[in-house]
């Protein structure tokens, strides 16, 4: 049984490759690596070189928009013209964060928005307390024909059917484990369309609760718990509990809609 992870940044320091090779002996096969803003697109890409299962993705993540170099789109362009399987992102839209500018943010998402359309490249959504913004986006723009992943859904189940017409798909997350987070597990359930549901870590983030974690990392400095990449295969077993279906079956019907979105196949 092989584990696709939908969503993750090995890039980060927090992740050494140690426990990358660990989760690939737990099972963990192909993860999509998500760069975040241009400081860290060559560490996305060493890693790329490094295993073929390390799957890149660039992009300019709206916590990063205030401090990207005027020349980032540039930058972007260059890495999606050189790395021809890569998708954009993350990337989107966060009310959350302090100090947030609300016009910066969707102008960066415009841009990225327009490249993943011209080269035809999956699109990854980051969506914090933004959904009416987001929506208001995807209705009027031309999207990719991939489709493009909402990671982490949070979203209301009444924009569901919409999405799935719009080309979204929708990972599920340690976030949907969390017991106030209980709707979310019956979208997952109920709601989603089957073919459009992957399952992701964003490891070093989204760390589970100690009864759902197969594997720990050290925290961070600050104290800060960190998502091991194996955790991966916890999510996924939770998953298969939340579609009353096996765990083989989960992590089966996870790498089909995978592989269809990340590698057109």
């Amino acid at each position: 049984m092989e584990f696709c992870d939908a969503h993750c940044h090995y890039q980060f320091a927090e992740v050494p490759y140690a426990a990358v090779e660990q989760a690939r002996a737990d099972g963990v096969g192909l993860a999509m690596i998500n760069g975040s803003a241009p400081s860290d697109w060559e560490d996305v890409s060493a890693l790329g070189r490094r295993d073929p299962r390390n799957l890149l993705s660039f992009g300019l993540h709206p916590w990063d928009v205030p401090t990207a170099p005027p020349d980032w789109a540039e930058q972007l362009r260059g890495l999606l013209l050189k790395n021809p399987a890569a998708g954009v992102g993350e990337m989107g839209l966060d009310r959350w964060v302090k100090d947030f500018d609300a016009l910066a943010q969707e102008q960066a998402f415009r841009i990225q928005l327009a490249l993943a359309v011209e080269f035809d490249r999956a699109l990854t959504i980051h969506c914090v307390k933004a959904i009416g913004p987001l929506m208001d986006i995807l209705r009027a723009a031309d999207l990719p024909l991939r489709g493009f992943l909402l990671h982490s859904w949070n979203g209301p189940v009444e924009l569901v059917p919409e999405l799935a017409r719009l080309g979204a798909y929708f990972s599920f997350s340690a976030h949907h484990l969390i017991p106030r987070k209980a709707d979310l597990r019956v979208q997952f359930a109920a709601a989603i369309p089957r073919e459009r549901i992957l399952v992701e870590t964003d490891a070093p983030a989204l760390c589970p609760a100690p009864e759902f974690r197969v594997r720990a990392l050290p925290p961070a400095a600050d104290g800060t718990e960190q998502n091991h990449p194996s955790n991966l295969v916890r999510n996924n077993e939770e998953l298969a509990r939340t579609l009353g279906v096996s765990s083989a079956s989960s992590a089966e019907m996870t790498a089909r809609n995978f592989r269809r979105l990340f590698l057109g196949e």
